[in-house]
């Protein structure tokens, strides 16, 4: 395969979506599809799938931190996992069945919901009443984690937004670090999942045919969400958590609205 300098833009790219996607808490597949999909005119399953390798080399660095922080509660990631990689192994086989439209249709909803719940979410803390207080429970969320699961699957993101507050007030957590931590364990598990099961014969035939552009993008957007991936925990320190959240959930907002564009062919 040549080595190409076509695409080292994509370098600080990666880096600039892994640190504004680490920071706000929030999966980067959001913000990678539509590069993918959009900006570098790939076909929409091929463009999922590539979201999903390139979660893998992020979130990656971000496990080998937590492991060496000692930040997973391994109780809670097992139990969650029974219930999320059946899910997400569901929801890639009825990507073969599913029109593009409705799969785009589908992830451009799900953001747009999540990009207005991050901006109501800043609203009530600032003008309203402030959030209320969590309680502790020790029961797993099993319908957030089947969901999530099946989500993740399907188009590629839901699962960390869905079972992080649950797992955020689980009484065998002891910090917010040890929830992040047993978080991006669980979505990185049930990532490579939806990514192998979404290799179906037709499809790998596909990702054959475009070795070679995929190997020109993940060369420079793998090392790029690697490096990001270790700067966003440190950017998270010394900014306004909600602030950021009122700022991604606009970008959401926006994405979703030009995904709905593709869907419907007008952009």
């Amino acid at each position: 395969m040549p080595f190409s300098l076509t695409y080292i833009y994509l370098f600080p790219v990666g880096i600039l979506i892994a640190v504004l996607a680490i920071s706000a808490g929030i999966s980067g597949t959001n913000f990678w599809i539509p590069v993918y999909l959009i900006w570098l005119g790939i076909d929409a399953k091929t463009t999922f799938w590539l979201a999903l390798l390139t979660m893998i080399f992020g979130f990656g660095s971000g496990i080998i931190k937590n492991l060496k922080q000692r930040t997973v509660n391994w109780y809670v990631v097992k139990d969650y996992l029974k219930i999320a990689v059946p899910s997400a192994i569901f929801g890639t086989l009825l990507i073969p069945f599913a029109p593009v439209k409705i799969l785009l249709i589908i992830f451009a909803g799900f953001i747009l919901i999540y990009g207005g719940y991050l901006i109501y979410h800043y609203w009530r803390c600032h003008c309203g009443n402030g959030p209320a207080e969590l309680r502790s429970t020790d029961r797993i969320c099993w319908k957030r984690a089947a969901l999530g699961g099946f989500l993740k699957g399907l188009i590629a993101t839901g699962m960390g937004k869905l079972v992080m507050p649950c797992i955020l007030r689980h009484k065998k957590i002891r910090s917010p670090a040890e929830a992040v931590g047993s978080t991006v364990l669980i979505i990185f598990v049930v990532n490579i999942c939806a990514l192998i099961f979404r290799l179906t014969p037709d499809f790998v035939s596909g990702l054959i045919v475009q070795k070679d552009l995929i190997f020109e993008i993940m060369i420079w957007v793998a090392p790029g969400v690697f490096i990001g991936g270790q700067i966003g925990p440190a950017i998270a320190q010394k900014l306004s958590v909600q602030g950021l959240r009122l700022y991604v959930g606009c970008l959401l907002i926006g994405v979703s609205v030009l995904i709905y564009l593709r869907a419907f062919g007008i952009c």
